[in-house]
């Protein structure tokens, strides 16, 4: 049986140094591996390549050191001000159903 070398495919190279980017091995859908010299040089794309969704994971000789990801802003759960809410007056107006009745008899 004849074994046949198959060349690695290329990884990207960093402009400025000529070094590959990403670490050997396989990384995950949606994951990019970068050395740590090549991630000074491209900082500002790593940093909206991570805030796009994809994980940059940081590695120092071959082996992972730190992950960039997106930042996810902590939800507040809405607060009612009752007191602003019951000081407000209450409206003689008309009813929803007569808003709604007549506005789509106006649309006819």
């Amino acid at each position: 049986m004849k074994l046949s070398a198959r060349p690695s495919p290329a990884l990207p190279r960093s402009r400025r140094t000529g070094r590959r980017t990403e670490a050997a091995g396989e990384a995950p859908p949606g994951e990019i591996r970068v050395n740590v010299r090549a991630a000074k040089d491209q900082l500002s794309r790593l940093l909206d390549q991570a805030a796009q969704g994809t994980s940059v994971v940081i590695t120092s000789d071959g082996a992972p050191r730190a992950r960039l990801v997106a930042f996810r802003r902590e939800r507040r759960a809405f607060e009612v001000d009752w007191p602003l809410l019951n000081s407000q007056p209450v409206s003689g107006g008309p009813s929803a159903t007569e808003l709604v009745r007549t506005e789509r008899d106006g649309r006819a």
